[in-house]
């Protein structure tokens, strides 16, 4: 029984670690792509700014660090899993197969969806608050102001990690639900709340 049990167990691992590699390679893709063609396209402040003699933080630093580290991440995940092939005396299979390329598909939808969202949710709400009568002014006019500055941020990032875990655990569940929430609030009480010139995402397209 042990015989015939054995190969199926290194199968297994075989196809984790294979998926491991892949995960650590998009995100490792991804990053680079943000680090070196989002970021300085869409972001016209840099990391650090001097300005007659006062150096502040630009509108860059935090995506920089974000991406940086997601990077950093990947890189390691990446190498863990081959070491652990080599360690047991295997190598990972090479490339993708069918159900590599649909898990990662199926992780794109949520970080995508989520974009949009975080784009769209603000901008959106004050449309609607103004077409109800309100006359709150315009989004631009209140991309720095509570709680609309929160909006796309809050229920893009929600979707994006509640989804990532979602599509990982292959379920969603009520303390997922509740780590993506408080990943985004504390993304807010690190990046926002402390300083008064950064704008979180989307706000500073605007």
């Amino acid at each position: 029984m042990g015989r015939r049990l054995r190969p199926i167990f290194r199968r297994q691992d075989m196809q984790s670690e294979r998926w491991t590699i892949g995960l650590a390679l998009f995100f490792a893709g991804a990053s680079t792509l943000t680090l070196f063609v989002w970021i300085p396209i869409d972001i016209e402040t840099g990391v650090i700014e001097t300005f007659r003699r006062r150096t502040t933080i630009g509108d860059a630093m935090a995506p920089t660090l974000a991406a940086a580290a997601i990077f950093v991440i990947s890189v390691i995940m990446g190498a863990v899993a081959v070491l652990r092939a080599r360690i047991n005396s295997r190598s990972p299979e090479a490339g993708l197969d069918r159900q590599d390329y649909s898990f990662l598909l199926l992780t794109a939808v949520p970080l995508v969806l989520g974009l949009v969202l975080m784009v769209y949710v603000g901008s959106v709400a004050v449309e609607a608050i103004n077409a109800l009568g309100g006359e709150i002014g315009t989004y631009r006019e209140l991309k720095a102001a509570f709680p609309y500055k929160y909006l796309g941020f809050l229920i893009g990032g929600f979707v994006m990690v509640f989804g990532t875990i979602r599509v990982v655990e292959n379920k969603g569940t009520q303390s997922a639900a509740w780590v993506a929430a408080l990943a985004v609030l504390a993304l807010i009480l690190l990046y926002d709340v402390p300083f008064d010139n950064l704008l979180l995402p989307p706000n500073g397209d605007f």
